[in-house]
């Protein structure tokens, strides 16, 4: 297949794995809701890094196989950095500040590495959803930022009574929902073009996934300023079903070239 082609075919997503994938989700929320202590270290503590890195070296793998093509080596490349940021974040700087240095990590150098996150899933999510659909209409273009700024205000207005008690930490939130709401909705839009692309349900099932994280984000902001999340949320598991869903995405991508 030609790596510069914009034709348009399907490629079918298998009904197994689908199943496999969903069941892996509810075996998880069982294993958090059953088995986990929230005052002792688990797996659960550190399966967002490590489903984050899956994600992340499964990209680099489709970044080499696209490589020298016009738009997608450079867009999967960023996609993979994201994740890679995400998981430093997460298992590395995070951690290091909970256990080692015994300090709040929420905010702080870690968060560097999240907002990171953003910046280099965005590139990925505009520089395709332009080179696959040149000519976006009117509606589509004014939709992100009214779903952007609908999402952000209704978080600012279940939210605001926590401001006093700590306003770096209720605009970090703002912050952070900013940015989740963006991808958001792009994610959205993307998957609007996606499913048409050259490579079919395969771009679809990747900006679905994208999606998922950024709602479990916004999710989770939301329930950090009313002081309501933990580990064994379920919010955690969307995050981990987000991840799987990618890294299967990717391995379709990967399948199909």
């Amino acid at each position: 297949m030609s790596q510069s082609t914009k034709g348009f075919s399907k490629s079918g997503v298998s009904f197994k794995a689908i199943i496999i994938i969903a069941a892996l989700a509810i075996g998880y929320q069982i294993y958090i809701s059953e088995f986990v202590d929230e005052d002792e270290t688990s797996f659960a503590d550190f399966s967002y890094g490590i489903s984050s890195l899956a994600v992340g070296i499964t990209g680099l793998f489709v970044a080499k196989r696209y490589w020298g093509s016009p738009i997608f080596g450079k867009t999967y490349l960023a996609l993979s950095i994201g994740f890679i940021l995400l998981f430093v974040g997460d298992s590395i700087v995070y951690n290091y500040y909970l256990y080692v240095l015994e300090e709040d990590p929420y905010p702080s150098m870690a968060d560097v590495f999240f907002i990171a996150f953003y910046f280099f899933t965005g590139y990925h999510l505009v520089k395709n959803i332009k080179y696959f659909k040149k000519d976006l209409g009117v509606g589509s273009k004014l939709a992100v930022p009214v779903l952007a700024i609908a999402m952000i205000a209704a978080f600012g207005l279940f939210t605001i009574e926590t401001l006093e008690d700590d306003p770096l930490v209720y605009f970090m939130g703002i912050l952070y929902v900013i940015a989740s709401a963006a991808i958001l909705s792009l994610a959205i839009l993307g998957a609007t073009v996606f499913r048409n692309s050259v490579l079919g349900i395969a771009w679809f099932m990747l900006v679905i996934g994208i999606f998922l994280y950024a709602f479990a984000d916004v999710w989770y902001y939301y329930l950090e300023e009313i002081e309501e999340f933990t580990i064994i949320h379920p919010v955690n598991t969307l995050w981990l079903l987000s991840n799987i869903f990618m890294v299967y995405s990717l391995y379709k991508h990967k399948k199909i070239i």
